[in-house]
């Protein structure tokens, strides 16, 4: 007498599960490779802002983007302006040091060059200072590109940055 099987058995479902658990760890994997590339990446623009800041200023003997009513100082632009006529993102374009009129980074809503003085949306962190930031940056993520290139405090040092992810600067 011959009995049809319904279902699955134990060994066909433990199966199963093992697949989705090498599914889902293998996507988590690749989350966290994705992030850690988009990291790198905003590493080396931020690096490539600072080395560019220096050439423009031997070549041309000026800061890129300088605010011409304060000279020394940067005048407050995102790389995100619809169409710039002036600042750091332009003049190193129109200067043939980016590729780029509008870089923008992997992991926040646009780079922003500026001057540290008052607090405000159009500061930056780093006091008295010219910075390079990104803004709209992840926290985790802020913190993450601080340790890696400076010495770990988040209002101090060569980086800062914001505990509500609004920006994270670099001394330039």
């Amino acid at each position: 007498m011959k009995r049809d099987q319904h279902g699955f058995s134990l060994v066909e479902l433990s199966m199963v599960l093992v697949i989705i658990g090498l599914l889902f760890g293998a996507v988590l994997k690749a989350q966290a490779m994705i992030e850690n590339a988009q990291i790198n990446a905003d590493i080396k623009k931020l690096s490539e802002f600072k080395m560019i800041s220096l050439l423009y200023k031997d070549k041309l003997s000026k800061l890129p983007g300088e605010d011409t009513s304060k000279p020394g100082r940067f005048k407050t632009v995102l790389s995100s302006d619809a169409s710039p006529s002036e600042g750091y993102f332009y003049d190193i374009f129109q200067a043939g040091f980016s590729q780029s009129l509008h870089p923008m980074p992997s992991i926040g809503s646009a780079f922003k060059a500026t001057w540290g003085g008052s607090s405000g949306a159009n500061y930056g962190l780093i006091a008295g200072e010219n910075q390079l930031c990104i803004t709209d940056i992840d926290v985790n993520l802020a913190k993450s590109i601080e340790s890696q290139l400076d010495e770990g405090s988040r209002t101090s040092g060569e980086i800062e940055y914001t505990l509500n992810g609004s920006q994270l600067c670099m001394r330039l």
